[in-house]
């Protein structure tokens, strides 16, 4: 019982270094290019206050650079632009993770409840020019986006599908 035991935990050992250095590489190989997809959309998200982005290969964590001349950690910025810079890592996620040549679908629930009227904007046009590679479902209880939704949204291509309220008991 004891062999069995040590055999045991040889082999789990030998699967966590193993994982490990797959992260690791896996975190290599993904920083750079969701540094690169982060710099392409932050200017317009962000209003020009952010314009670039690092991702860390270690830990994933993301920097961001603006009209301050700092660095600054994203999950220190105001809660509404550390919620887009992380919708925008999501997305970039989703573009670059899918290997089969296939796009993934973007099922986002809230993504501009923290952001003003402009921002609100910046991200819808974002997600619309998205929309033309991928699905993009988007839910919301923000009037905002609904009237952006019924002036940009083309009934052909796209669908705007209102929900009726369900009143709380």
């Amino acid at each position: 019982e004891l062999r069995r035991i040590e055999q045991l935990r040889r082999t789990t050992a030998l699967t966590r270094r193993f994982l490990a250095r797959a992260q690791e590489q896996a975190h290599q190989d993904m920083a750079p290019v969701l540094a690169t997809t982060l710099r392409g959309w932050l200017p317009a998200v962000t209003r020009g206050r952010y314009v670039d982005a690092t991702v860390d290969p270690e830990t994933l964590a993301i920097q961001v650079y603006g009209s301050s001349g700092r660095w600054r950690p994203a999950d220190r910025l105001s809660a509404g632009t550390t919620d887009q810079v992380y919708l925008l890592l999501r997305v970039a996620l989703a573009q670059h993770l899918a290997t089969t040549g296939e796009t993934c679908p973007l099922l986002l629930d809230g993504v501009t409840a923290q952001s003003d009227d402009e921002r609100t904007r910046e991200i819808l046009d974002l997600l619309l020019r998205l929309a033309a590679e991928r699905q993009v479902v988007l839910f919301t209880q923000e009037e905002t986006v609904l009237r952006w939704a019924r002036e940009h949204v083309d009934g052909d291509r796209h669908l705007v599908r209102e929900l009726t309220r369900v009143p709380v008991a």
